[in-house]
């Protein structure tokens, strides 16, 4: 078995990794893509986060966990910290609540709504 599952097929589609959550998800997740179309993985329970998106690069990640999970929260502050992944552009979902990091310099974050163009209903932190 694969430490992914893909949601959506595509190859030429920018690539999203969830991460926190399965395909259940994906409603409260897919919103945040705005009119973007990704190519969707969900990572496994026994996979490791950060490792796994050094790995497999992905275009944007989402990570889905509560607000408590110290976990998650070590994963996002080792995303921003290291420079291979610090423009990343990640979305969370903590606790059903949308919430954006995306550099304004990541050319990756294009039609990505973000702080800087009124993303409506979202915050970015």
């Amino acid at each position: 078995m694969t430490t992914a599952q893909t949601i959506t097929t595509g190859s030429s589609l920018p690539r999203a990794l969830v991460i926190g959550a399965g395909p259940e998800a994906l409603m409260g997740v897919e919103p945040m893509f705005g009119s973007n179309r990704f190519r969707v993985d969900f990572l496994e329970k026994d996979a490791t986060p950060y490792i796994a998106i050094r790995q497999r690069r992905p275009d944007l990640v989402v990570l889905c966990f509560a607000p408590e999970d110290e976990e998650a929260c070590q994963v996002l502050q080792m995303l921003q910290l290291d420079p291979a992944t610090r423009k990343l552009p990640i979305l969370t979902y903590i606790a059903g609540e949308p919430y954006a990091i995306i550099p304004p310099e990541c050319p990756r974050a294009n039609g990505i709504p973000s702080v800087s163009n009124s993303w409506e209903g979202y915050t970015a932190r």
